[in-house]
């Protein structure tokens, strides 16, 4: 056990004004690195809802792709295609050509504003 002199040295030498210096830097240091772990994990669950709404509309094109693929698998898919991009038509098939008029621009024209008379007499 401690005897009374060295108790009161040990108390001298923790309540000195350099230990509690050194111990407050060390729990401002402490507590810097705490904010700076927190606003790192805020940063990071913000980018992880941006990253899971990507994933979900990416998901959703995967999904329509998926669709486009399964539909050009089939005849059907494929004949349309190949209407669409080579414009084929099968034998006895007729192309009919629908071409719109001109833009014949006609003029508005406006409606005649009724002249009111001043006199009081309605004829």
């Amino acid at each position: 056990m401690l005897n009374f002199y060295q108790k009161r040295k040990l108390r001298s030498i923790l309540n000195s004004r350099i230990t509690r210096a050194v111990l407050a830097v060390l729990a401002g240091l402490m507590l810097w690195n705490a904010y700076e772990r927190y606003v790192i994990a805020d940063m990071m669950s913000d980018r992880r809802v941006l990253i899971e709404q990507e994933a979900a509309l990416l998901q959703s094109q995967k999904a329509e792709l998926e669709a486009q693929v399964q539909y050009l698998r089939d005849d059907r898919g494929i004949e349309a295609a190949m209407r669409r991009q080579f414009d084929i038509a099968l034998p006895g098939e007729e192309v009919v050509v629908i071409l719109e008029d001109e833009d014949s621009e006609s003029e508005i024209q406006p409606l005649q504003a009724q002249v009111e008379s001043t006199s009081w007499w309605p004829w």
